[in-house]
This record gives C-alpha cells, structure tokens and sequence, in this order.
C-alpha cells in the first residue's frame, strides 16, 4: 500500500461518523464495478451460518414487546 493511501486511511479515522459515511459512499460511487465470480458452496454455507447466527443473537438479546 502506498504512502498515499495509508495516510488517506488515517486521515479517514479522525473523521466524524457522518463524515465517513459520506467520504465511504463518494468512494464505492467512483469505485470501478467490481464482479467477484461465482461463490463457492462452501463460501455461502459461511455467510448463511454466520447470518443465522448474527439473526439468533439479535433475537436472544431483544426484549420482548
């Protein structure tokens, strides 16, 4: 990684969360489309089992209504 963009990277942390979220937004709008190819089985199986898991959590930690 270039000098550039490690400072580029500092800077960005001693930014506001709103600020950040703006600068993330202007940098993914400019960013070249990105196409990762075809998941692997495997690769879905760990984001369901993580998603599931993140979901069980949120559902054991929430009071009821």
């Amino acid at each position: 990684m270039s000098r550039e963009t490690q400072a580029l990277l500092e800077a960005f942390e001693h930014l506001p969360a709103d600020e950040k979220r703006l600068f993330t937004h202007e940098v993914l709008r400019r960013s070249l489309p990105f196409d990762s190819g075809p998941l692997a089985d495997e690769e879905i199986g760990a984001a369901s089992a993580a998603l599931f898991e993140s979901l069980d959590h949120e559902d054991a930690n929430s009071t009821t209504r």
